[in-house]
């Protein structure tokens, strides 16, 4: 007995996996994506193996990979000279993507605890005397006596930077 695949038109998988017709078929004119076949009526046809494709080509479009980097990677890995060269090329890129994952994630981090600092302080400032003073006088004055005592998170001093 012959296993048939579901098979679906280039709309439904556009709709499947939230891209355009446009894209696909430019994905399909560069190579990263091919059809399993066309139908009687000429229609491009996709199975479950171009949404894996698709879902590939998304995440290393998120990791920063241009659409032409990508081409490069998937005509490296199943035109290249030998198997050991196309992972050589795929594990280089990838190394090269985590340490700027990594570095990325150092920055988020860094971040994470300026909005901490930035929160707790402005939580403070909620308490103190100035709060109910005109916002033309802001939070000048606790801001000032603030300075002398601790630093002011970055995101705060900025405010009142002249």
């Amino acid at each position: 007995m012959a296993v048939t695949k579901k098979l679906i038109k280039i709309g439904d998988l556009a709709r499947l996996t939230n891209r355009t017709v446009r894209a696909l078929r430019l994905y399909e004119e560069v190579g990263v994506l091919v059809p399993v076949e066309r139908s009687d009526g000429g229609y491009r046809m996709y199975d479950a193996s171009n949404i894996e494709r698709l879902e590939y080509i998304d995440r290393l479009q998120r990791l920063g990979l241009s659409l032409n980097e990508i081409c490069g990677l998937v005509d490296d890995w199943s035109d290249g000279a030998s198997p050991r060269e196309a992972m050589s090329r795929v594990r280089t890129v990838y190394r090269d993507k985590l340490n700027a994952v990594r570095e990325k994630i150092k920055d988020l981090r860094t971040l994470e605890q300026e909005l901490v600092e930035s929160l707790v302080y402005l939580e403070r400032c909620t308490e103190c005397a100035h709060a109910a003073e005109s916002a033309e006088s802001g939070c000048g004055p606790c801001i000032k006596k603030a300075r002398e005592v601790e630093p002011i998170p970055t995101l705060i001093a900025g405010l009142t930077a002249h």
